[in-house]
C-alpha cells in the first residue's frame, strides 16, 4: 500500500494521468498550438470570452486603505479590523512531526540555525507533499535510530499522511536544508537534502518511492550544507545544482562562549566559524555531477553561505543566483551566459545602505514597486534592519530597508521568508519567521526573547505597512526557522508552512483575499528542452503598471516553495501577461481565464509555438 486506504495501482493511475497530460503537451510533434513563435502582437487566448477592457489599474484602485482590505468574508471597513487572516491546520492536518534542535548545554553551533522543510508533489497529483528535515544531539551517533527527516503526502482539504517509510526516505545524521528539483527530466520531483556532514540526493523512482544515490551522482558533498537550488545555468538543458555551505565547525573544537564563571554557555558568535567554499555542481547529462565552481566563477572567498535564490535578477534572460552570507558581504553571481561575475559589491547588494556586512539568512525576489523590475530581500539578525534591494536598473541596487519597510524587524532574528500576494490585491507583501539562537539571554543579562513573533507587512505602492493578521498563530511567539510558501490546498491562494525549533511545524491557511470576488491564476511553467523545470522565466502584468514576477528556485531559509506561481487578477475575467522565457530576448502575450490552473510550454525552435494547458481542478 502507498498510502492508507489507496493500493499501488490506483495511485500508478492518477500519477499517470498527470504524467501523461504534461508529456502530450511537452511533445513537439502532433501537439496541439501555433506553428510559429507567437509574439506580442499575437497574443495567444484561453478564455471564455472577451475581456470588457484592458486590465488597467486606476489610482484610486493603487491607493485602497488597509480599512478597505480589511475583513474580507463580511466587508467591514473597521480600521481596528486586521488586514490578513490565517487559520491553523496543524491539528487537523496529522502532521506529527516535531523538530529536534540538538540544542544542549554545550551549545553545538549547528543547532543555532536549525532546519528547513520542502514542498514536493512526490506523485505528480497536482498537490504539494511535505519533506521536513530534522536535527539530533550532538555528537552525531551515525547508529543513532532516529529523530529523521519525514516526508508527508497531500491528500487535499489539509490532511496529509506520514509516507517516510514506504517512500524510502530518511538517514541518521543532522539535516538542514531541503531543495527540489528533477534532474533526470522524468516528471517526477527529486529532493536534495543539506546536512552537518554528508549531504543526501533522493531520486525520485515514480512509484511513491525513492533511492538515496548522492554518491553515485558526485553530489556528496561533506561540508556544512545549509541551503541548495536546482537550476540550469549553463543553458544546456541539463539540471545543475547551487549549494550553500556554511563552515567549518566540529564537535571536537567546539569553543566556550558565555560566563565561565558563572558556567553559563551560550553560541558563539559565527565570527568563530571559518567559512566555507559554496559548490556549484553541473549535470554531466548521465545522471552523474562535476564541481565546476572554479570554471564557472563561483570560487570566491568563502563567506558561511546561509541562502541562495535562483532567478534573472538584472533582465538579461540569463538566471542568476543570489546567496545570503552571515556577518559576511552577500554574492550576486550575475550570469554572463554559462558562467558568472560576483558583482554584488559594484551592483549594491553585498552591504546595507552604511556599508556594513549583516547576518544574511533568508532570501526572497519580488517587484516590490511595480517598475518592471525584480527587487531583493535578505532577512538578518537582531539590531540589524531586514534588507530590501531596490533594482534601478542597469545591474543598480539601492539598499531601502528601513525606509520602506520602516517597522518592527530591528528587535528579532529573521529567518525564513517569503514576498507574495498574500491578499490577492495586485501587490507583493513580505512575511518573515522570527525567532533567536539563544534560549538563556536572560541568564546572562543579554537583550532578546527567544520566541518572537512572526512578522508580516502589507505592501501599498511599494511601500511596507506592518500590520494585524487574524489567528492564533500571530497572536503568540515561536522560534521560527525554516517558512515554505505554496498553494496547499489548491484554494488559488498562498498558504505557509513555518518551521520551529523544538516544535511542531505550523501550517497556515490563508484567509486573507483583499474582496469575495478576489481572483488569481496559477501557473506551473515547463520547458520542452532537456530541463523540464523552468527557473529564470519572467512574467509581467500589463496595464497602468507592469509588474514584473520572476520564476525562482531556491529562496526563503533552507527551504523549498511550491514551483506554482500564482498571480492576482484583480477581479477581472482574464488575465493579461507578458511571458519571457529563460534565453530569449522576446516577450510572448498571454491571456488566461480567471481563477483556473494552467500547464504553460515554452516554445519550440523548429515552429511549435508556447503551449497553454488547462489544468483540472484536482487529481
Amino acid at each position: 500500500m502507498i498510502v492508507r486506504g489507496e493500493s499501488m495501482t490506483q495511485w500508478r493511475c492518477k500519477a499517470a494521468g498527470l504524467i501523461l497530460l504534461m508529456t502530450v503537451c511537452l511533445m513537439i510533434e502532433g501537439c496541439e498550438g501555433s506553428k510559429k513563435p507567437v509574439t506580442s502582437d499575437a497574443p495567444i487566448r484561453i478564455a471564455s470570452g472577451e475581456a470588457d477592457s484592458e486590465p488597467t489599474k486606476s489610482e484610486t484602485a493603487s491607493e485602497t486603505s488597509a480599512e478597505q482590505h480589511a475583513s474580507p468574508k463580511s466587508g467591514t471597513t473597521s480600521p481596528d479590523a486586521p488586514v490578513f487572516r490565517f487559520e491553523s491546520m496543524r491539528d487537523r492536518s496529522g502532521i506529527d512531526f516535531v523538530q529536534q534542535s540538538g540544542n544542549s548545554k554545550d551549545k553545538p553551533f549547528p543547532a543555532a540555525n536549525g532546519t528547513g522543510a520542502g514542498a514536493i508533489d512526490v506523485d505528480a497529483d497536482g498537490a504539494s507533499d511535505l519533506y521536513f528535515a530534522n536535527g539530533a544531539a550532538f555528537p552525531l551517533d551515525p547508529n543513532a535510530p532516529g529523530p529523521w527527516d519525514r516526508l508527508y503526502r497531500n491528500h487535499g482539504d489539509w490532511k496529509f499522511s506520514d509516507i517516510t517509510n514506504v517512500a524510502g526516505i530518511g538517514s541518521p545524521g543532522y539535516s538542514c536544508g531541503v531543495a527540489v528539483g528533477d534532474i533526470d527530466n522524468d516528471g517526477f520531483s527529486d529532493l536534495y537534502v543539506n546536512r552537518y556532514g554528508v549531504n543526501l540526493f533522493y531520486r525520485n523512482l515514480g512509484d511513491g518511492t525513492f533511492e538515496e544515490c548522492a554518491t553515485a551522482c558526485g553530489i556528496d558533498d561533506p561540508r556544512w550544507g545549509t541551503s541548495a537550488a536546482f537550476v540550469d545555468y549553463n543553458e544546456d538543458g541539463l539540471t545543475d545544482l547551487y549549494v550553500c555551505n556554511y563552515g567549518k565547525w566540529t564537535w571536537e573544537t567546539n569553543q566556550f562562549c558565555g560566563d565561565q564563571a558563572k558556567g553559563i554557555r551560550m553560541f558563539c558568535s559565527p565570527t568563530h566559524v571559518e567559512p566555507e567554499d559554496d559548490a556549484l555542481f553541473a549535470n554531466n547529462g548521465d545522471g552523474t555531477f562535476r564541481d565546476v565552481a572554479q570554471e564557472a566563477g563561483i570560487r570566491v572567498p568563502a563567506g558561511r553561505g546561509q541562502g541562495v535564490i535562483a532567478g534573472d535578477f538584472n533582465g538579461d534572460s540569463h538566471v542568476d543566483l543570489y546567496v545570503s552570507n552571515d556577518i559576511h558581504p552577500n554574492f550576486l553571481f550575475l550570469n554572463t551566459g554559462g558562467k558568472f561575475e560576483e558583482s554584488a559589491d559594484l551592483t549594491g547588494t553585498a552591504l546595507d545602505h552604511l556599508g556594513q556586512a549583516q547576518a544574511g539568512m533568508g532570501l526572497a525576489a519580488a517587484d516590490v514597486n511595480a517598475d518592471g523590475r525584480v527587487d531583493l530581500f535578505v532577512t538578518n539578525y537582531q539590531n540589524e534592519h531586514n534588507a530590501l534591494y531596490l533594482n534601478l536598473s542597469n545591474d543598480t541596487f539601492l539598499e531601502s530597508g528601513l525606509t520602506r519597510i520602516p517597522e518592527g524587524s530591528l528587535p528579532w532574528v529573521g529567518w525564513g521568508t517569503a514576498i507574495v500576494d498574500i491578499d490577492l490585491d495586485g501587490e507583493p507583501d513580505i512575511l518573515v519567521t522570527n525567532g533567536h539562537t539563544d534560549d538563556n539571554l536572560a541568564e546572562l543579562g543579554r537583550e532578546g526573547e527567544y520566541r518572537q513573533p512572526p512578522g508580516i507587512w502589507r505592501n501599498s505602492r511599494g511601500q511596507f505597512e506592518m500590520v494585524n493578521a487574524e489567528g492564533q498563530y500571530f497572536a503568540t511567539r515561536h522560534v521560527g526557522r525554516g517558512l515554505v510558501s505554496g498553494d496547499f490546498d489548491n484554494d488559488g491562494d498562498t498558504d505557509f508552512v513555518i518551521c520551529h525549533q523544538d516544535e511542531a511545524p505550523e501550517l497556515l491557511d490563508n484567509q486573507s483575499t483583499s474582496s469575495p470576488e478576489a481572483k488569481s491564476v496559477s501557473l506551473l511553467l515547463r520547458s520542452h528542452r532537456g530541463s523540464r523545470r523552468v527557473t529564470g522565466a519572467t512574467l509581467a502584468t500589463t496595464g497602468e503598471m507592469s509588474r514584473a514576477i520572476p520564476v525562482t528556485s531556491g529562496g526563503s531559509y533552507a527551504s523549498s516553495p511550491d514551483e506554482r506561481v500564482i498571480i492576482a487578477a484583480e477581479g477581472l475575467p482574464e488575465l493579461s501577461l507578458n511571458l519571457r522565457w529563460c534565453n530569449s530576448s522576446a516577450a510572448e502575450a498571454i491571456t488566461l481565464e480567471t481563477g483556473k490552473r494552467y500547464l504553460i510550454v515554452e516554445s519550440t525552435s523548429n515552429g511549435v509555438g508556447t503551449r497553454i494547458l488547462q489544468l483540472p481542478e484536482s487529481f
